[in-house]
């Protein structure tokens, strides 16, 4: 199979990686040229139709894994369209797949979500991915699946994640992570080599539409401590209350784009992924192995610093 990948960041370097270590041929398209292991590095403008064509001329599937360039409504609103735009009429022109690397946003408030829910979304970029998901229906001749994740915890975690690789390796140091909202509610995250391994399981089986990946559920403090524990540290967690972030969104940037998704971190925030499950047996990971995973890649991040 000939893949060809956008966007190398936590979830897609792993989807390279494991395409690679399953004998497919694999392009990544991103700005730079810098190198990726067992894989064709082509440089140049997601945003760029003509480019875009060019860059997956020859694919089977086509992964869909970039983010806007900042996390901002605007930002999303400006770029997601472009983005997506470009990746559609290149799967359709080539008959390639496309599989898509898709968050919860779209669901808006409701406490449990399944594939079937209705998009209730009323935050800008919760807007966005409900037009996002009413574009990939309407493209005929378009073959797409998008896998649905939680927040993101487990190696290789961006900074930008309450869970980042960083703020797991601090808890080893005796530094107490950062959570928001209540932090005894019930939570579905995402374990970043489960979602790996979902993208993979859906561009290479004949799964279309959209899908819940693997959900690890449970509430951010007991997940704390928990990797706390098998690190061997009595660090904790320090919480921000959702009264904090919106009283601090006018001066602090990132507050002003939390508060539309505050609802997820101050009740429960449930995923049904059991139609995945069934479909696609034994790719999820308990939360034991994936406590013991996350930390044994962290602590060479620790020893680093």
């Amino acid at each position: 199979m000939d893949a060809v990948v956008f966007g190398v960041g936590q979830v897609g370097a792993g989807v390279v990686r494991a395409m690679v270590d399953a004998g497919h041929r694999v392009r990544v398209v991103r700005r730079s040229s810098a190198p990726v292991d067992g894989a064709e590095v082509v440089s140049g403008d997601a945003r760029d139709p003509a480019f875009v064509l060019r860059a997956t001329e020859g694919a089977d599937v086509i992964f869909h894994c970039m983010n806007p360039s900042a996390y901002t409504g605007a930002a999303w609103e400006e770029e997601f369209p472009q983005l997506g735009d470009a990746l559609i009429a290149a799967a359709v022109a080539h008959g390639a797949k496309l599989v898509c690397l898709d968050n919860l946003y779209a669901y808006g408030e409701a406490e449990r979500r399944t594939e079937d829910s209705p998009l209730l979304a009323t935050g800008r970029k919760g807007r966005v991915r409900i037009a996002w998901d009413l574009r990939l229906r309407s493209e005929p001749g378009l073959r797409w699946a998008a896998g649905r994740a939680g927040d993101f915890f487990g190696p290789g975690t961006a900074d930008q994640s309450l869970f980042s690789a960083a703020a797991v390796a601090g808890l080893g140091e005796g530094k107490s992570m950062w959570l928001v909202g209540d932090p005894d509610q019930v939570h579905a995250f995402g374990y970043v080599p489960d979602v790996v391994r979902g993208l993979v399981a859906l561009a290479t089986s004949d799964a279309e539409g959209v899908w819940l990946l693997p959900a690890t559920h449970v509430t951010p403090r007991e997940l704390v401590s928990r990797l706390a524990a098998e690190l061997g540290s009595q660090a904790g967690a320090r919480t921000l209350p959702p009264w904090a972030v919106r009283a601090l969104s006018p001066v602090v940037p990132l507050f002003r784009e939390l508060k539309e998704t505050l609802y997820q971190w101050d009740r429960p925030f449930l995923v049904d992924d059991g139609r995945f499950r069934a479909r696609f047996p034994g790719l999820a990971t308990t939360l034991e192995d994936a406590v013991r995973q996350t930390v044994s890649e962290a602590r060479p991040t620790r020893a680093a610093a």
